[in-house]
């Protein structure tokens, strides 16, 4: 008898939500890895060149996991919005997405300090 292998594909959702003052917020939940790279990097590519968009603000609030792949999907976004002359950030990262943000010294460059009680 062989033995079944069950693959599963992790859930994720990425939303886009449009912010006053051309703010384009993307939400990310679920795990980013190599089975969803192209089309994290494909929605943020697309969010950082949107028409009347002057900074896009990806929220990883409900992001529970990221890898090198998810990495790279958020500096394509990152990468586009250079070159379209528009800000690019991340926000509410927290737990192992902190810590790979923070190991990879994306923390940095990534991540605006906000005053304490500040949401976007």
């Amino acid at each position: 008898m062989l033995d079944m292998l069950l693959v599963t594909t992790p859930i994720h959702e990425i939303s886009t939500r449009p912010v006053a003052g051309g703010v384009l917020e993307v939400g990310l939940a679920g795990d980013f890895d190599m089975s969803v790279a192209a089309e994290l990097s494909d929605a943020l590519v697309r969010a950082a060149r949107a028409p009347g968009v002057r900074r896009v603000v990806v929220d990883l609030r409900h992001t529970a996991f990221l890898d090198s792949h998810g990495i790279a999907g958020l500096l394509a976004g990152f990468e586009a919005a250079a070159q379209a002359g528009r800000q690019f950030s991340v926000t509410n990262a927290a737990g192992m997405v902190r810590q790979v943000l923070d190991i990879t010294g994306l923390a940095e460059v990534l991540i605006e300090p906000r005053p304490s009680g500040v949401e976007v």
